[in-house]
């Protein structure tokens, strides 16, 4: 906006409208705010039906912000997308293309580059609706209880819920709701893409203060929790621990032990329902990775590797 008229080609509000593809009421509010919070000298040319600038070769004060700060912007956008928010992945690049219209030349060329100098990749994920995780999100933070239909691929059934949302957790780019289960009178992890003709009941919950988001999160591994605590010890050889000590704890009470021989244990507790993903997670480095205990993880990569090995012959 501020590039064309200083331009002086006299845009008004429908050109303005048109040309950035939003409302004339949002036009007219970026207008006020263009004059009235950064002292633009903006006027109106009746004659030309256009604004102008009163004072030749005025620039707003945003040409402070630094390259590194849109930086920021940008790889916002794209965690945002990641993370399977498009919308406001779409609302965020909009935002930033204003900031980019509003800079010195030379920065704007460097931001509209960055899209082809930095990329982004992350494993698979559910897209879901962006409606109706804000819907979710918006029933958690009311504290409603809400009502819907899920599908669970463990049983391949579809059942009807009812439950209030503690938490919206994102794990490699999924959404899951923690919430209190009112049939199963525990909590559970529901795919926010596996629930379908969601309600509120009219009902509202209050949050359990003995309840922390981070001890439940504690007592999984990936998105897999729930039974009789167990510790797990995992040991990678020494080729493999030289880019396992280079990642983050895998789990977040996980505690790491150097070994003599330059191998490396991590070790941590959970719940026994999570051994199936701790038995995946290991299989990932079959041959430079083994699990000590316990012996039910190592039974189920045991039975994992020989029917690998059955279909594979």
């Amino acid at each position: 906006m501020h590039k064309e008229i200083a331009a002086g080609v006299f845009p008004n509000i429908p050109k303005l409208a048109e040309l950035f593809e939003v409302t004339e009421r949002t036009i007219k509010r970026d207008l006020a705010a263009l004059r009235d919070e950064f002292n633009a000298p903006l006027k109106f040319d009746r004659r030309k039906n256009g604004f102008y600038y009163s004072v030749a070769g005025w620039s707003p004060p945003l040409h402070r912000l630094s390259e590194g700060d849109l930086l920021s912007f940008f790889i916002a956008e794209n965690a945002l997308k990641l993370t399977g928010q498009n919308s406001q992945a779409l609302q965020l690049k909009t935002s930033l293309a204003k900031i980019a219209s509003m800079l010195p030349d030379e920065i704007s060329v460097d931001l509209a580059t960055l899209g082809e100098n930095v990329s982004f990749q992350n494993t698979p994920f559910l897209t879901i609706d962006p409606k109706m995780l804000q819907f979710v999100a918006g029933t958690s933070m009311a504290q409603q209880t809400i009502e819907f239909d899920y599908y669970s691929p463990h049983n391949q059934q579809r059942t009807h819920r009812k439950a209030d949302v503690y938490v919206l957790h994102n794990f490699a780019g999924d959404w899951y709701a923690i919430s209190f289960d009112h049939e199963k009178q525990d909590y559970r992890d529901f795919h926010i893409g596996r629930m379908s003709s969601i309600g509120v009941t009219g009902e509202c919950f209050e949050r359990r203060n003995d309840w922390h988001a981070e001890d439940y999160l504690a007592r999984g591994f990936s998105m897999m929790r729930g039974g009789r605590l167990t510790t797990v010890n995992i040991v990678f050889d020494p080729y493999q621990s030289q880019w396992i000590r280079e990642r983050h704890a895998f789990h977040p009470e996980e505690k790491r032990e150097e070994l003599p021989d330059g191998s490396l244990r991590l070790s941590f507790k959970i719940g026994e329902n999570g051994l199936e993903a701790v038995a995946r997670f290991c299989m990932q480095y079959a041959g430079n990775c083994t699990a000590e205990k316990p012996k039910k993880l190592r039974t189920l990569i045991q039975q994992k590797l020989k029917k690998g090995l059955d279909l594979h012959r």
